[in-house]
């Protein structure tokens, strides 16, 4: 898995800011105790200076120190009681002004050994989930809500099975795809009509798999296509337009949707191959939802674009009636 370096520094950012407000809220908790019960603050003080009357004893003993060092641990250990005491009055727990780490593995310093801890990868698949948000619904398009009861249940003697049970098997495949993902994993070629759960059962998969902490790029051909445009011709925003390209052709998996509605020009067909080809070569898994059958990719692209997606990817059909339709009752 390839960190996004943008994304992996707001996570950190992120574990600063939850640090920072850990410390706050445990010094509101000391104002607040202190102020019912200043007897605390005052044996707090003399616990800190604990370590430093230590020095001072065995420093002034002239001789063996081990004495004046068990008077002071005696102390230690009455005042300590003392002080569970009177926070128990309070009916507050003996670790409540404990200053503990929000992580115990990296003590909140982001590291576990010399690689990123297990706080900050959370902070960045939760960072990464939210970037998706922003291009697809995936809090309401997961796995859990993909709904096989839109898919007629009558066989088809072309298909071997009805449209529902192949969609049952495509359905555990992307089940099994998304919790297995990495760099290994195939491509993956979604065909079929318009309206059949391609770009939901996409989504789908891009929800469990950012959830694992790896990166999710997702866009249609059209905008891919523009975003090339802007770079090559000079118009628009270029800043911006190189930030998706770079997130199209490094994040961990692309989501192609749309292909085929472009226009098919010379231009088009050559960024699309160079985005596919650039993947391909890298190694980074992609998923391609096209409304055109396999044998018509020839016809849209040039033979080069045709054969890898023909050959480099896993196809699937999607089958059915156009279920955008039947949930208007049309």
């Amino acid at each position: 898995m390839a960190y996004d370096k943008k994304v992996l520094a707001a996570a950190r950012r992120a574990l600063e800011r939850d640090r920072a407000a850990h410390a706050e809220q445990l010094e509101a908790r000391r104002r607040d105790v202190y102020a019912r019960a200043p007897r605390i603050r005052a044996i707090d003080r003399s616990l800190s200076s604990t370590a430093a009357a230590v020095l001072k004893a065995a420093m002034e003993s002239g001789g063996d120190p081990t004495a004046a060092i068990e008077r002071l641990r005696d102390q230690n250990l009455a005042l300590q009681a003392e002080r569970a005491a009177l926070l128990g009055q309070l009916g507050l727990p003996e670790d409540y002004l404990t200053d503990r780490p929000l992580c115990a593995k990296c003590g909140d310093t982001g590291y576990d050994g010399g690689a990123v801890c297990s706080c900050v990868k959370a902070r960045y698949a939760k960072l990464l989930k939210e970037q998706l948000s922003a291009m697809l619904p995936v809090r309401d398009q997961n796995f859990d809500a993909f709904r096989l009861d839109y898919y007629p249940d009558r066989r088809d003697a072309r298909l071997g099975d009805s449209p529902r049970e192949l969609m049952a098997d495509h359905l555990f495949e992307c089940k099994e795809y998304a919790k297995r993902f990495g760099a290994d994993a195939p491509n993956l070629l979604f065909y079929g009509s318009t309206g059949l759960g391609k770009t939901f059962l996409s989504a789908c998969i891009a929800e469990t798999v950012s959830g694992r902490g790896f990166s999710v790029a997702y866009d249609t051909a059209i905008n891919i296509v523009a975003s090339y445009e802007t770079i090559k011709f000079g118009s628009g925003d270029g800043e911006a337009a190189a930030e998706r390209i770079a997130r199209y052709e490094r994040a961990d998996l692309l989501i192609i949707d749309d292909m085929g509605t472009e226009m098919g020009t010379a231009f088009t067909v050559s960024a699309l191959y160079n985005l596919i080809n650039i993947r391909l070569m890298a190694k980074r898994p992609m998923i391609v939802n096209t409304n055109l059958l396999p044998e018509a990719l020839a016809d849209k692209y040039s033979p080069a674009v045709a054969s890898r997606l023909r050959g480099e990817f896993q196809a699937m059909q999607f089958v059915g009636e156009d279920i955008r339709l039947k949930k208007k009752g049309m």
